[in-house]
Protein backbone atom coordinates (compact mmCIF):
# COMPACT_ATOMS: atom_id res chain seq x y z
CA UNK A 1 0.00 0.00 0.00
CA UNK A 2 1.31 3.44 -0.86
CA UNK A 3 2.21 5.90 1.88
CA UNK A 4 0.64 8.68 -0.17
CA UNK A 5 -2.72 10.23 0.62
CA UNK A 6 -5.49 10.34 -1.96
CA UNK A 7 -8.54 11.96 -0.48
CA UNK A 8 -7.10 15.30 0.51
CA UNK A 9 -5.34 16.51 -2.63
CA UNK A 10 -6.39 18.48 -5.66
CA UNK A 11 -7.10 16.52 -8.83
CA UNK A 12 -3.61 17.03 -10.23
CA UNK A 13 -2.11 15.59 -7.04
CA UNK A 14 -4.70 12.82 -7.05
CA UNK A 15 -3.59 11.99 -10.57
CA UNK A 16 0.05 11.79 -9.56
CA UNK A 17 -0.76 9.73 -6.50
CA UNK A 18 -2.96 7.41 -8.49
CA UNK A 19 -0.05 6.77 -10.80
CA UNK A 20 2.15 6.13 -7.73
CA UNK A 21 -0.39 3.55 -6.59
CA UNK A 22 -0.35 1.91 -10.00
CA UNK A 23 -3.56 3.42 -11.35
CA UNK A 24 -3.31 4.71 -14.89
CA UNK A 25 -5.24 7.96 -15.09
CA UNK A 26 -6.78 8.10 -18.51
CA UNK A 27 -8.68 10.21 -20.93
CA UNK A 28 -11.36 7.95 -22.35
CA UNK A 29 -12.58 8.40 -25.87
CA UNK A 30 -16.05 9.95 -25.77
CA UNK A 31 -17.72 7.86 -28.46
CA UNK A 32 -18.02 4.77 -26.29
CA UNK A 33 -16.85 3.51 -22.95
CA UNK A 34 -16.33 0.17 -24.65
CA UNK A 35 -13.49 1.56 -26.76
CA UNK A 36 -11.00 2.52 -24.06
CA UNK A 37 -7.40 2.57 -25.21
CA UNK A 38 -5.17 2.25 -22.14
CA UNK A 39 -2.83 3.59 -20.99
CA UNK A 40 -3.37 7.19 -22.13
CA UNK A 41 -2.18 9.57 -19.44
CA UNK A 42 -4.05 12.76 -18.70
CA UNK A 43 -1.86 15.77 -19.39
CA UNK A 44 -1.91 19.15 -17.65
CA UNK A 45 -2.88 20.77 -20.96
CA UNK A 46 -5.85 18.44 -21.33
CA UNK A 47 -7.07 19.23 -17.82
CA UNK A 48 -7.17 22.92 -18.62
CA UNK A 49 -8.63 22.55 -22.10
CA UNK A 50 -12.42 23.10 -22.20
CA UNK A 51 -12.68 20.92 -25.30
CA UNK A 52 -11.74 17.99 -23.07
CA UNK A 53 -14.80 18.48 -20.84
CA UNK A 54 -16.74 15.53 -22.21
CA UNK A 55 -13.64 13.36 -22.10
CA UNK A 56 -13.01 14.25 -18.46
CA UNK A 57 -16.59 13.41 -17.47
CA UNK A 58 -16.40 10.13 -19.38
CA UNK A 59 -13.11 9.32 -17.67
CA UNK A 60 -14.72 9.89 -14.26
CA UNK A 61 -17.36 7.34 -15.26
CA UNK A 62 -14.69 4.90 -16.42
CA UNK A 63 -12.77 5.06 -13.14
CA UNK A 64 -15.96 4.55 -11.15
CA UNK A 65 -16.92 1.59 -13.31
CA UNK A 66 -13.57 -0.17 -13.16
CA UNK A 67 -13.46 0.15 -9.38
CA UNK A 68 -17.05 -1.04 -9.05
CA UNK A 69 -16.50 -4.08 -11.26
CA UNK A 70 -13.65 -5.18 -9.00
CA UNK A 71 -15.64 -4.35 -5.87
CA UNK A 72 -18.65 -6.47 -6.85
CA UNK A 73 -16.58 -9.65 -6.60
CA UNK A 74 -14.15 -8.51 -3.88
CA UNK A 75 -17.04 -8.01 -1.43
CA UNK A 76 -18.97 -11.16 -2.36
CA UNK A 77 -17.43 -13.21 0.43
CA UNK A 78 -18.39 -10.58 2.99
CA UNK A 79 -21.91 -10.86 1.60
CA UNK A 80 -21.76 -14.56 2.59
CA UNK A 81 -22.00 -15.75 -0.98
CA UNK A 82 -18.47 -16.97 -1.77
CA UNK A 83 -16.07 -19.40 -0.07
CA UNK A 84 -12.51 -18.47 -1.19
CA UNK A 85 -10.33 -21.14 -2.80
CA UNK A 86 -7.33 -19.46 -4.47
CA UNK A 87 -4.80 -18.02 -2.00
CA UNK A 88 -3.43 -15.72 -4.68
CA UNK A 89 -6.81 -13.95 -4.54
CA UNK A 90 -7.95 -14.03 -0.91
CA UNK A 91 -4.50 -13.00 0.33
CA UNK A 92 -5.45 -9.51 -0.86
CA UNK A 93 -8.22 -9.37 1.74
CA UNK A 94 -11.01 -10.34 -0.63
CA UNK A 95 -13.81 -12.51 0.78
CA UNK A 96 -12.40 -12.46 4.34
CA UNK A 97 -13.95 -9.34 5.92
CA UNK A 98 -10.96 -7.05 5.57
CA UNK A 99 -11.16 -3.91 7.73
CA UNK A 100 -9.99 -1.57 4.96
CA UNK A 101 -10.43 -1.32 1.21
CA UNK A 102 -7.98 -2.04 -1.57
CA UNK A 103 -5.95 0.73 -3.16
CA UNK A 104 -4.13 0.43 -6.44
CA UNK A 105 -5.18 -0.53 -9.93
CA UNK A 106 -8.58 -2.07 -10.50
CA UNK A 107 -7.52 -4.43 -13.28
CA UNK A 108 -3.83 -4.66 -14.08
CA UNK A 109 -3.94 -8.46 -13.87
CA UNK A 110 -6.28 -11.35 -13.18
CA UNK A 111 -5.97 -11.00 -9.41
CA UNK A 112 -6.42 -7.21 -9.18
CA UNK A 113 -8.69 -6.15 -6.31
CA UNK A 114 -8.22 -2.34 -6.19
CA UNK A 115 -11.31 -0.18 -5.94
CA UNK A 116 -10.77 2.61 -3.37
CA UNK A 117 -8.26 4.51 -5.52
CA UNK A 118 -10.58 4.36 -8.52
CA UNK A 119 -13.47 5.83 -6.55
CA UNK A 120 -11.34 8.60 -5.04
CA UNK A 121 -10.02 9.56 -8.48
CA UNK A 122 -13.50 9.34 -10.01
CA UNK A 123 -15.01 11.56 -7.32
CA UNK A 124 -12.32 14.20 -7.70
CA UNK A 125 -12.51 14.18 -11.50
CA UNK A 126 -16.30 14.45 -11.42
CA UNK A 127 -16.25 17.22 -8.81
CA UNK A 128 -13.66 19.28 -10.66
CA UNK A 129 -15.41 18.81 -14.00
CA UNK A 130 -18.70 19.93 -12.45
CA UNK A 131 -17.08 23.04 -10.97
CA UNK A 132 -15.60 24.08 -14.31
CA UNK A 133 -18.69 23.22 -16.35
CA UNK A 134 -20.83 25.43 -14.12
CA UNK A 135 -18.34 28.35 -14.16
CA UNK A 136 -15.48 28.83 -16.62
CA UNK A 137 -16.69 26.19 -19.06
CA UNK A 138 -20.39 27.07 -19.03
CA UNK A 139 -20.16 27.89 -22.73
CA UNK A 140 -18.96 24.42 -23.70
CA UNK A 141 -21.41 22.44 -25.83
CA UNK A 142 -23.79 20.42 -23.63
CA UNK A 143 -22.17 21.89 -20.52
CA UNK A 144 -25.36 21.62 -18.47
CA UNK A 145 -25.86 17.97 -19.31
CA UNK A 146 -22.20 17.13 -18.73
CA UNK A 147 -22.29 18.91 -15.37
CA UNK A 148 -25.36 16.89 -14.36
CA UNK A 149 -23.60 13.65 -15.28
CA UNK A 150 -20.53 14.71 -13.32
CA UNK A 151 -22.70 15.52 -10.30
CA UNK A 152 -24.38 12.11 -10.48
CA UNK A 153 -21.05 10.27 -10.46
CA UNK A 154 -19.73 12.46 -7.66
CA UNK A 155 -22.88 11.47 -5.76
CA UNK A 156 -22.45 7.77 -6.59
CA UNK A 157 -18.89 7.72 -5.26
CA UNK A 158 -19.67 9.67 -2.09
CA UNK A 159 -22.74 7.52 -1.44
CA UNK A 160 -20.49 4.45 -1.35
CA UNK A 161 -18.15 6.25 1.06
CA UNK A 162 -21.07 7.11 3.36
CA UNK A 163 -22.66 3.67 3.31
CA UNK A 164 -19.44 1.71 3.61
CA UNK A 165 -16.89 3.60 5.70
CA UNK A 166 -16.90 4.17 9.44
CA UNK A 167 -15.64 7.71 8.87
CA UNK A 168 -14.56 9.72 5.86
CA UNK A 169 -12.64 12.86 4.99
CA UNK A 170 -12.90 14.66 1.66
CA UNK A 171 -10.24 16.99 0.27
CA UNK A 172 -8.22 17.15 3.51
CA UNK A 173 -11.35 18.11 5.38
CA UNK A 174 -12.53 17.15 8.86
CA UNK A 175 -13.73 13.73 9.93
CA UNK A 176 -17.20 13.03 8.59
CA UNK A 177 -19.57 10.51 10.10
CA UNK A 178 -21.41 8.19 7.70
CA UNK A 179 -24.51 10.37 7.87
CA UNK A 180 -22.54 13.55 7.24
CA UNK A 181 -20.85 11.89 4.26
CA UNK A 182 -24.25 10.89 2.92
CA UNK A 183 -25.39 14.50 3.30
CA UNK A 184 -22.57 15.44 0.91
CA UNK A 185 -23.76 12.76 -1.52
CA UNK A 186 -27.30 14.12 -1.33
CA UNK A 187 -26.03 17.62 -2.07
CA UNK A 188 -24.51 16.26 -5.27
CA UNK A 189 -27.84 14.62 -6.13
CA UNK A 190 -29.57 17.96 -5.68
CA UNK A 191 -27.06 19.69 -7.96
CA UNK A 192 -27.80 17.09 -10.62
CA UNK A 193 -31.56 17.46 -10.19
CA UNK A 194 -31.33 21.25 -10.44
CA UNK A 195 -29.51 20.95 -13.76
CA UNK A 196 -31.86 18.26 -15.04
CA UNK A 197 -34.86 20.37 -14.02
CA UNK A 198 -33.45 23.32 -15.95
CA UNK A 199 -32.31 21.50 -19.07
CA UNK A 200 -34.64 18.48 -19.18
CA UNK A 201 -34.18 14.78 -18.50
CA UNK A 202 -31.97 12.69 -20.73
CA UNK A 203 -30.73 9.13 -21.16
CA UNK A 204 -27.35 8.59 -19.56
CA UNK A 205 -24.55 8.16 -22.12
CA UNK A 206 -22.75 4.97 -23.12
CA UNK A 207 -25.84 2.79 -22.51
CA UNK A 208 -25.56 3.26 -18.74
CA UNK A 209 -29.38 3.49 -18.51
CA UNK A 210 -30.66 1.28 -21.33
CA UNK A 211 -34.22 0.81 -20.08
CA UNK A 212 -36.93 3.07 -18.70
CA UNK A 213 -35.70 6.22 -16.97
CA UNK A 214 -32.58 8.27 -17.41
CA UNK A 215 -30.57 10.85 -15.46
CA UNK A 216 -33.49 11.95 -13.30
CA UNK A 217 -34.34 8.37 -12.32
CA UNK A 218 -30.70 7.75 -11.42
CA UNK A 219 -30.69 10.85 -9.22
CA UNK A 220 -33.84 9.80 -7.35
CA UNK A 221 -32.61 6.23 -6.99
CA UNK A 222 -29.35 7.44 -5.44
CA UNK A 223 -31.31 9.75 -3.14
CA UNK A 224 -33.57 6.89 -2.09
CA UNK A 225 -30.54 4.78 -1.09
CA UNK A 226 -28.87 7.73 0.66
CA UNK A 227 -31.93 8.50 2.78
CA UNK A 228 -32.48 4.81 3.51
CA UNK A 229 -28.92 4.51 4.81
CA UNK A 230 -29.56 7.54 7.03
CA UNK A 231 -32.66 5.91 8.48
CA UNK A 232 -35.13 8.27 6.76
CA UNK A 233 -37.44 5.60 5.40
CA UNK A 234 -40.28 7.95 4.48
CA UNK A 235 -37.93 10.22 2.54
CA UNK A 236 -36.33 7.21 0.89
CA UNK A 237 -39.72 5.89 -0.17
CA UNK A 238 -40.76 9.28 -1.57
CA UNK A 239 -37.59 9.49 -3.65
CA UNK A 240 -37.93 5.86 -4.71
CA UNK A 241 -41.45 6.49 -5.97
CA UNK A 242 -39.87 8.65 -8.71
CA UNK A 243 -37.95 5.65 -10.08
CA UNK A 244 -39.72 3.65 -12.82
CA UNK A 245 -40.10 -0.10 -12.61
CA UNK A 246 -37.36 -1.77 -14.63
CA UNK A 247 -34.84 1.05 -14.17
CA UNK A 248 -31.20 -0.07 -14.06
CA UNK A 249 -27.99 1.97 -14.14
CA UNK A 250 -25.13 -0.15 -15.40
CA UNK A 251 -21.44 -0.39 -14.91
CA UNK A 252 -20.86 -1.06 -18.59
CA UNK A 253 -18.22 -3.63 -19.44
CA UNK A 254 -16.16 -4.81 -22.41
CA UNK A 255 -13.30 -7.16 -23.14
CA UNK A 256 -9.74 -6.90 -21.92
CA UNK A 257 -7.96 -5.14 -19.09
CA UNK A 258 -9.84 -2.30 -17.33
CA UNK A 259 -13.08 -3.09 -19.17
CA UNK A 260 -13.91 -6.67 -18.25
CA UNK A 261 -16.57 -7.83 -15.83
CA UNK A 262 -14.46 -8.92 -12.86
CA UNK A 263 -17.26 -10.97 -11.31
CA UNK A 264 -17.26 -13.10 -14.42
CA UNK A 265 -13.49 -13.07 -14.97
CA UNK A 266 -12.52 -13.81 -11.35
CA UNK A 267 -15.60 -15.66 -10.18
CA UNK A 268 -16.93 -17.68 -13.10
CA UNK A 269 -14.03 -18.02 -15.52
CA UNK A 270 -11.07 -18.25 -13.12
CA UNK A 271 -12.85 -19.76 -10.11
CA UNK A 272 -11.16 -17.98 -7.22
CA UNK A 273 -14.03 -18.97 -4.91
CA UNK A 274 -16.95 -21.36 -4.68
CA UNK A 275 -20.53 -20.38 -4.06
CA UNK A 276 -20.98 -20.74 -0.30
CA UNK A 277 -23.30 -23.09 1.54
CA UNK A 278 -25.24 -22.24 4.70
CA UNK A 279 -22.73 -21.15 7.33
CA UNK A 280 -22.52 -24.01 9.82
CA UNK A 281 -18.75 -23.88 10.40
CA UNK A 282 -18.28 -20.69 12.39
CA UNK A 283 -18.12 -20.60 16.19
CA UNK A 284 -17.43 -17.36 17.98
CA UNK A 285 -18.62 -14.80 20.46
CA UNK A 286 -22.23 -13.64 20.73
CA UNK A 287 -23.37 -10.91 18.39
CA UNK A 288 -22.17 -7.65 20.02
CA UNK A 289 -25.14 -5.83 18.52
CA UNK A 290 -27.58 -7.94 20.55
CA UNK A 291 -25.55 -9.85 23.14
CA UNK A 292 -27.13 -13.06 21.87
CA UNK A 293 -25.16 -16.10 20.68
CA UNK A 294 -25.32 -16.99 17.01
CA UNK A 295 -27.17 -20.21 16.17
CA UNK A 296 -25.30 -23.24 14.85
CA UNK A 297 -26.56 -22.41 11.36
CA UNK A 298 -26.16 -18.69 10.70
CA UNK A 299 -29.39 -17.15 9.35
CA UNK A 300 -29.50 -15.53 5.93
CA UNK A 301 -26.49 -17.42 4.63
CA UNK A 302 -26.03 -19.92 1.82
CA UNK A 303 -26.47 -19.35 -1.90
CA UNK A 304 -26.42 -22.92 -3.18
CA UNK A 305 -29.58 -24.35 -4.76
CA UNK A 306 -31.83 -21.48 -3.67
CA UNK A 307 -35.50 -22.12 -4.27
CA UNK A 308 -38.97 -20.75 -3.69
CA UNK A 309 -42.06 -22.66 -2.61
CA UNK A 310 -44.44 -22.61 -5.57
CA UNK A 311 -47.61 -22.77 -3.49
CA UNK A 312 -47.08 -19.60 -1.45
CA UNK A 313 -43.87 -17.92 -2.61
CA UNK A 314 -41.90 -18.49 0.58
CA UNK A 315 -38.11 -18.01 0.21
CA UNK A 316 -37.02 -17.89 3.86
CA UNK A 317 -38.09 -19.73 6.99
CA UNK A 318 -39.45 -17.70 9.91
CA UNK A 319 -38.08 -19.87 12.71
CA UNK A 320 -34.39 -19.99 11.71
CA UNK A 321 -33.85 -17.43 8.94
CA UNK A 322 -32.48 -20.08 6.58
CA UNK A 323 -33.34 -19.86 2.88
CA UNK A 324 -35.68 -22.23 1.13
CA UNK A 325 -33.49 -24.55 -0.96
CA UNK A 326 -33.82 -27.41 -3.39
CA UNK A 327 -30.89 -29.37 -1.91
CA UNK A 328 -28.46 -29.32 0.97
CA UNK A 329 -28.50 -29.73 4.74
CA UNK A 330 -30.99 -28.42 7.30
CA UNK A 331 -33.94 -28.70 4.92
CA UNK A 332 -37.58 -28.85 5.91
CA UNK A 333 -39.94 -31.35 4.26
CA UNK A 334 -41.58 -28.51 2.37
CA UNK A 335 -38.29 -27.69 0.66
CA UNK A 336 -38.76 -30.77 -1.50
CA UNK A 337 -41.35 -28.87 -3.55
CA UNK A 338 -39.18 -25.79 -4.13
CA UNK A 339 -38.60 -24.43 -7.62
CA UNK A 340 -35.34 -22.77 -8.70
CA UNK A 341 -34.82 -19.10 -8.00
CA UNK A 342 -33.44 -18.03 -11.35
CA UNK A 343 -31.83 -14.91 -9.87
CA UNK A 344 -29.14 -17.05 -8.20
CA UNK A 345 -27.76 -19.76 -10.48
CA UNK A 346 -24.45 -21.60 -10.55
CA UNK A 347 -22.66 -24.53 -12.16
CA UNK A 348 -19.84 -26.95 -11.32
CA UNK A 349 -16.28 -26.43 -12.53
CA UNK A 350 -12.65 -26.76 -11.48
CA UNK A 351 -11.53 -24.09 -9.02
CA UNK A 352 -8.22 -22.51 -8.12
CA UNK A 353 -6.28 -24.79 -5.81
CA UNK A 354 -7.35 -27.97 -7.57
CA UNK A 355 -10.81 -28.52 -6.08
CA UNK A 356 -14.17 -28.60 -7.80
CA UNK A 357 -17.16 -26.52 -6.80
CA UNK A 358 -19.96 -24.25 -7.84
CA UNK A 359 -19.30 -20.91 -9.53
CA UNK A 360 -21.77 -18.11 -10.30
CA UNK A 361 -23.72 -18.09 -13.53
CA UNK A 362 -25.17 -14.60 -13.14
CA UNK A 363 -22.80 -13.07 -15.69
CA UNK A 364 -21.77 -15.11 -18.70
CA UNK A 365 -19.09 -13.00 -20.41
CA UNK A 366 -16.48 -10.30 -19.83
CA UNK A 367 -18.77 -7.89 -21.66
CA UNK A 368 -21.83 -8.31 -19.42
CA UNK A 369 -22.82 -5.09 -17.61
CA UNK A 370 -23.13 -4.98 -13.82
CA UNK A 371 -26.00 -3.03 -12.24
CA UNK A 372 -24.88 -0.44 -9.71
CA UNK A 373 -28.44 0.82 -9.32
CA UNK A 374 -31.26 -1.69 -9.62
CA UNK A 375 -34.96 -0.85 -9.40
CA UNK A 376 -35.46 -3.97 -7.32
CA UNK A 377 -33.38 -2.49 -4.50
CA UNK A 378 -35.48 0.67 -4.65
CA UNK A 379 -38.68 -1.41 -4.50
CA UNK A 380 -37.33 -3.20 -1.43
CA UNK A 381 -36.47 0.10 0.25
CA UNK A 382 -40.03 1.19 -0.37
CA UNK A 383 -41.23 -2.15 0.99
CA UNK A 384 -39.22 -1.64 4.17
CA UNK A 385 -40.71 1.83 4.58
CA UNK A 386 -44.29 0.73 3.99
CA UNK A 387 -44.44 -2.69 5.64
CA UNK A 388 -47.64 -4.72 5.60
CA UNK A 389 -49.47 -5.61 2.42
CA UNK A 390 -47.73 -2.88 0.44
CA UNK A 391 -44.40 -4.54 1.17
CA UNK A 392 -45.76 -7.86 -0.07
CA UNK A 393 -47.11 -6.21 -3.22
CA UNK A 394 -43.76 -4.57 -3.98
CA UNK A 395 -41.94 -7.89 -3.53
CA UNK A 396 -44.46 -9.47 -5.86
CA UNK A 397 -43.67 -6.87 -8.53
CA UNK A 398 -40.10 -8.19 -8.44
CA UNK A 399 -41.21 -11.81 -8.43
CA UNK A 400 -43.52 -11.20 -11.41
CA UNK A 401 -40.72 -9.51 -13.36
CA UNK A 402 -38.65 -12.69 -12.97
CA UNK A 403 -41.51 -15.13 -13.53
CA UNK A 404 -41.19 -16.46 -9.96
CA UNK A 405 -43.92 -17.59 -7.54
CA UNK A 406 -45.69 -14.72 -5.81
CA UNK A 407 -45.72 -14.28 -2.05
CA UNK A 408 -48.96 -15.27 -0.37
CA UNK A 409 -47.63 -16.82 2.86
CA UNK A 410 -46.66 -13.57 4.59
CA UNK A 411 -48.90 -12.03 7.23
CA UNK A 412 -49.12 -8.26 6.64
CA UNK A 413 -49.41 -7.74 10.39
CA UNK A 414 -46.28 -9.73 11.26
CA UNK A 415 -43.44 -7.17 11.13
CA UNK A 416 -40.71 -9.76 11.72
CA UNK A 417 -41.96 -11.96 8.92
CA UNK A 418 -42.09 -8.97 6.57
CA UNK A 419 -38.56 -7.99 7.57
CA UNK A 420 -37.25 -11.50 6.88
CA UNK A 421 -39.01 -11.54 3.51
CA UNK A 422 -37.41 -8.22 2.47
CA UNK A 423 -33.89 -9.16 3.56
CA UNK A 424 -34.06 -12.48 1.74
CA UNK A 425 -35.28 -10.73 -1.40
CA UNK A 426 -32.33 -8.35 -1.19
CA UNK A 427 -29.92 -11.29 -0.88
CA UNK A 428 -31.27 -12.74 -4.08
CA UNK A 429 -32.12 -9.68 -6.18
CA UNK A 430 -28.78 -7.98 -5.47
CA UNK A 431 -26.56 -11.06 -5.68
CA UNK A 432 -23.10 -10.15 -7.00
CA UNK A 433 -24.03 -6.51 -7.57
CA UNK A 434 -21.96 -5.11 -4.69
CA UNK A 435 -24.99 -3.81 -2.81
CA UNK A 436 -26.14 -6.42 -0.28
CA UNK A 437 -23.22 -5.54 2.02
CA UNK A 438 -24.94 -2.20 2.67
CA UNK A 439 -28.01 -4.03 3.96
CA UNK A 440 -25.79 -6.18 6.19
CA UNK A 441 -24.20 -3.07 7.70
CA UNK A 442 -27.63 -1.63 8.50
CA UNK A 443 -28.89 -4.87 10.08
CA UNK A 444 -26.11 -6.03 12.40
CA UNK A 445 -28.67 -7.27 14.92
CA UNK A 446 -29.69 -9.97 12.45
CA UNK A 447 -26.94 -10.39 9.82
CA UNK A 448 -23.59 -12.00 10.59
CA UNK A 449 -20.07 -10.58 10.69
CA UNK A 450 -17.25 -12.76 12.11
CA UNK A 451 -15.42 -9.81 13.73
CA UNK A 452 -11.95 -11.35 13.41
CA UNK A 453 -12.92 -14.79 14.69
CA UNK A 454 -12.69 -18.09 12.84
CA UNK A 455 -11.73 -18.95 9.29
CA UNK A 456 -13.21 -19.83 5.92
CA UNK A 457 -14.45 -23.44 5.62
CA UNK A 458 -12.47 -24.72 2.63
CA UNK A 459 -9.05 -23.08 2.93
CA UNK A 460 -8.96 -21.97 6.55
CA UNK A 461 -8.22 -18.36 5.63
CA UNK A 462 -8.44 -16.13 8.69
CA UNK A 463 -11.45 -13.87 8.97
CA UNK A 464 -10.65 -10.24 9.70
CA UNK A 465 -12.64 -7.60 11.55
CA UNK A 466 -14.51 -5.72 8.87
CA UNK A 467 -18.05 -4.45 9.28
CA UNK A 468 -17.94 -0.88 8.04
CA UNK A 469 -14.56 -0.16 6.48
CA UNK A 470 -11.64 2.11 7.34
CA UNK A 471 -9.83 4.45 4.99
CA UNK A 472 -6.19 3.55 4.33
CA UNK A 473 -3.91 4.54 7.22
CA UNK A 474 -2.25 7.28 5.20
CA UNK A 475 -5.58 9.10 4.97
CA UNK A 476 -5.49 9.51 8.76
CA UNK A 477 -1.77 10.20 8.96
CA UNK A 478 -1.49 12.90 6.30
CA UNK A 479 -4.73 14.77 6.96
CA UNK A 480 -4.04 17.49 9.57
CA UNK A 481 -7.57 17.03 10.91
CA UNK A 482 -7.15 13.32 11.66
CA UNK A 483 -4.89 10.84 13.43
CA UNK A 484 -4.83 7.06 13.56
CA UNK A 485 -6.73 7.33 16.83
CA UNK A 486 -9.74 8.48 14.80
CA UNK A 487 -10.07 5.08 13.14
CA UNK A 488 -13.40 3.37 13.82
CA UNK A 489 -14.70 6.33 15.87
CA UNK A 490 -17.16 7.80 13.40
CA UNK A 491 -19.79 5.07 13.30
CA UNK A 492 -22.04 3.14 15.63
CA UNK A 493 -20.02 0.58 17.65
CA UNK A 494 -22.18 -2.25 16.29
CA UNK A 495 -21.06 -1.28 12.77
CA UNK A 496 -17.41 -0.55 13.55
CA UNK A 497 -14.54 -2.79 12.44
CA UNK A 498 -12.42 -4.50 15.10
CA UNK A 499 -8.77 -5.54 15.56
CA UNK A 500 -7.21 -3.33 12.89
Amino acid sequence: MSDRKLNGRGWRSARALALTLGVTTVLVACDSLLDVDLPSQLTEEALDDPTSAETQVTSAIAHFECGYSTWAYFIAGDEDSMDPQGAVYYASGAHVFQTGTETGNCDSNAQSTGHYTEWVVSRKMASDAYDRLTTDWAGVANSQRLAAIAALYAAANVEIFGELFCEMAIDSGPLLTPSATLDVANQWVQRALDLIGSGGDFEMPHDVTPGPGGAEALAYALRSRILWAQGDLSGAAAAGAQVPEGFVAHVTRGGGLQRRNKVYQQGTSTGYAAVARVNDWWAGDPNPATGQPWPAQIPFTGYLDLGILPADGRAVWDDNGLPVRMAGLYLKPEDATAVMDTRVTHFTKSLQGGSTGEVPNKYTADEDPIPFVNWEEIWLIRAEAAGGQTAIDLVNDIRAAHGLPLVSYADPGNATQIRYMIIEEKRRSLWLEGRYIMTKIQNTDLLWFPRAQGATPSQGAQYFGGVRRLMPNNEYELNPNLTLDDRATGCDPAQAPVLF
